[in-house]
């Protein structure tokens, strides 16, 4: 069973992760703010963070470099509803292993997720 850190301001979306992935057998925290996620952090380790770009305080991408400090081998998944060209650079960023496009289908962001938990070494749970 793997931990996930969902971070984004819209509590609807956190929701609807945290269903998703606890129904693949995930343990799934979520944060509305980039404080709250950098004080889970703090208190534990995660096998992956899914990050929303635009966050009140500091963005998704500064909060994904704080990620890489505190715990450089837990993947991050940077998601916005902004799909332009310069998000697209911008997900490119070191911090970054990959960006999803909102709206996206369940199925891929379960694909997502089993890839980067696979080459972090957590265990997936089976489809």
């Amino acid at each position: 069973m793997s931990r996930i850190l969902v971070v984004d301001d819209e509590p609807a979306i956190c929701h609807l992760l945290r269903n998703v992935l606890t129904t693949r057998q995930h343990r799934v925290d979520t944060a509305g703010a980039a404080w709250d996620a950098l004080s889970k952090l703090q208190a534990r380790s995660y096998d992956l963070a899914i990050v929303d770009l635009l966050l009140p305080g500091i963005d998704g991408l500064q909060l994904a470099e704080a990620i890489r400090i505190l715990d450089p081998g837990t993947p991050v998944i940077l998601m916005t509803a902004y799909g332009t060209p310069s998000f697209e650079t911008m997900a490119s960023h070191p911090a970054i292993n990959t960006y999803l496009h909102k709206p996206f289908s369940t199925d891929r962001l379960l694909a997502l997720v089993d890839q980067y938990l696979l080459s972090a070494g957590a265990v997936a749970a089976p489809a």
